[in-house]
């Protein structure tokens, strides 16, 4: 048999395959992870007695939480997919890093020494660095079902990638009711956070994306 003619017996009866589409697929899986971790926002924590009064307040963190999101996301795209070259999507993370800690600078030598002690922790224990990891879950089981379906071949990073923009969306779930409204506070502790999300994604959710 010539190759044309076998060739053509193996794919007889083969349908196309539709391409996976990357982006449909995580912001899709991100959505529906957002929607998971609002509700159990109010099944747990609910919202701040002060919501209605600290718009403003609960706006900018929610940015905050967008901006992270935002730079975190071109390098789960890159990392989601085999073989790709990550370099291109860790400069966000890497121009984000840098401005929250300059900005956290700036604002901490602006800060009155007498005051600084309260706008970096709120006069108490940072509830963010285990209530934005917990409203995270639902955001990171969902992109790691996502992610198991585009091949990822660089765990570590793909895992570290879905926490920390699972961190991120969490974080603008979490200001709705983060009692605390200093910018000081809002770059030390919701950066650690994510970061801690990223962290615990590269050990645990390494794992379940192998395939």
């Amino acid at each position: 048999m010539k190759t044309d003619d076998l060739v053509s017996e193996l794919s007889r009866g083969v349908s196309a395959v539709r391409p996976v589409r990357p982006r449909l697929r995580l912001s899709a899986a991100a959505a529906a992870g957002l929607v998971a971790s609002v509700v159990l926002l109010f099944l747990i924590f609910g919202t701040r007695a002060d919501f209605s009064q600290a718009g403003a307040h609960i706006v900018l963190k929610g940015f905050y939480g967008l901006a992270a999101a935002a730079a975190a996301t071109p390098f789960l795209l890159e990392v989601s997919r085999p073989s790709t070259s990550a370099r291109h999507g860790f400069w966000p993370i890497g121009v984000f890093a840098v401005l929250n800690i300059l900005i956290g600078l700036l604002v901490l030598a602006a800060t009155p020494p007498e005051v600084r002690l309260h706008a970096w922790t709120g006069d108490r224990f940072p509830e963010c660095l285990y209530r934005i990891p917990l409203l995270a879950l639902p955001i990171a089981v969902a992109l790691t079902f996502a992610v198991r379906g585009l091949g990822a071949t660089r765990l570590t990073l793909a895992g570290s990638a879905i926490g920390g923009v699972s961190g991120s969306l969490a974080a603008i779930v979490y200001a709705s009711c983060c009692p605390a409204d200093s910018v000081l506070y809002v770059l030390s502790w919701y950066l650690a956070s994510v970061l801690l999300c990223a962290g615990a994604g590269a050990i645990l959710l390494s794992r379940a994306l192998k395939w």
